[in-house]
């Protein structure tokens, strides 16, 4: 039951600080009403992860991953933005990923996810921590390169 208590708890302040730092003029009334929103949200993300069973897994290559991630997203958006505006067609298109062990691939999608030329579509957490993934480009991006992530081929 702590555990339980502790990630709601957690889940809580995170939604209703950024609830605060989103809204306008903070009275007692919206707090109150973020507080209740974040707490229901709390229990919500609680039940699913439980019920998914997901775990976030090692943190190995997680502050090189971590390091790695704006000048990611800056180069990504800017490749995006060039295959959309260029009038270009993209290279990219699906491809299966394996991280290496020691990689939560819980962590590891959020990060890759979290990137604008990168979406994990599927994973295979069955201990092979497989990912199916939509690349904007051909090439492996900068974040899959900071996971040790390699491309399954077959």
């Amino acid at each position: 039951m702590g555990r339980t208590a502790a990630e709601t708890a957690g889940w809580l302040l995170v939604l209703l600080a950024l609830y605060v730092v989103l809204i306008g003029p903070v009275t007692p009334l919206e707090v109150a009403v973020g507080a209740a929103g974040a707490l229901s949200a709390g229990i919500a993300a609680h039940t699913v992860r439980r019920a998914s069973g997901a775990t976030p897994g090692g943190a190995r290559f997680a502050a090189r991953a971590a390091r790695a991630w704006p000048g990611a997203v800056l180069a990504e958006t800017w490749r995006l933005a060039v295959a959309a505006f260029g009038g270009r067609a993209h290279r990219g298109g699906l491809h299966t990923l394996r991280l290496p062990q020691g990689v939560g691939a819980g962590w590891a999608t959020a990060m890759l996810s979290a990137t604008p030329g990168t979406l994990v579509v599927d994973v295979d957490d069955g201990g092979e921590r497989v990912l199916t993934v939509h690349r904007l480009g051909a090439g492996a991006s900068a974040m899959e390169r900071a996971l040790g992530a390699e491309e399954v081929r077959g």
